[in-house]
């Protein structure tokens, strides 16, 4: 039996994302947000309206993905989508950043494009697929993420291998354990959620939270 000594509806972060979500189940998502007790949630700008009008008077931190997970966003759309999400009542972005800049050695502009992200006064989360970077391009993207003063960080982003043990071990050397670090994909069981917290990250996202939710009912 999992040692469950976190406090999981902190950590675990909803994702509602799916574009194909029927109404009726997306609804059945924001009472399960409630029933657990969610505090985080991730979700598109689409969805994001939708979910602040079915959750009413529900206190939960709301994250607008953009940018979402192809990094296929001009720059000059961020401000306005930004702003949008802003107006919507999101309380953090989390963004994934064009990283052929890096590639191209374009590092000012790889940085100037986060910078664009800041300026909404939001919390920032850069996403990164680890298993898609080679190791020099990871280091320098965390980096220039650290020294732009972004402490929020998530690994994965549902395309590739589910991150393991040995995985975060590799990412808290990079990223040093003054960051929040979040992991998503593939994350379906409790076992999965336990392992990963006890590796030493902070918390995961997972569309999958009702089934892990209903195996701690069940321990």
């Amino acid at each position: 039996m999992p040692n469950i000594e976190y406090e999981l509806n902190e950590k675990i972060h909803a994702i509602i994302i799916n574009p194909y979500l029927k109404w009726d189940n997306f609804c059945s998502n924001c009472d399960l947000i409630k029933k657990y007790n969610i505090k985080n949630i991730s979700t598109s700008l689409n969805y994001l309206p939708y979910l602040k009008n079915s959750l009413g008077n529900y206190s939960s931190n709301i994250n607008a993905l953009i940018s979402y997970p192809f990094a296929d966003l001009p720059v000059s759309f961020i401000e306005e989508l930004v702003c949008f999400a802003k107006d919507k009542g999101a309380n953090g972005i989390e963004y994934t950043p064009n990283f052929i800049n890096l590639s191209k050695g374009n590092l000012e502009t790889f940085a100037a494009e986060i910078e664009q992200v800041k300026l909404s006064g939001l919390p920032v989360t850069i996403i990164i697929n680890k298993s898609k970077l080679e190791k020099e391009i990871l280091h320098i993207a965390i980096e220039i993420i650290i020294e732009l003063g972004i402490k929020n960080f998530q690994f994965g982003d549902g395309f590739g291998p589910p991150i393991k043990s040995h995985d975060v071990a590799e990412i808290l050397k990079i990223t040093g354990d003054q960051n929040q670090i979040k992991v998503v994909g593939g994350i379906k069981k409790l076992t999965q959620v336990i392992d990963l917290f006890d590796a030493g990250i902070n918390c995961i996202g997972t569309s999958n939270f009702y089934e892990i939710f209903q195996e701690v009912k069940v321990i």
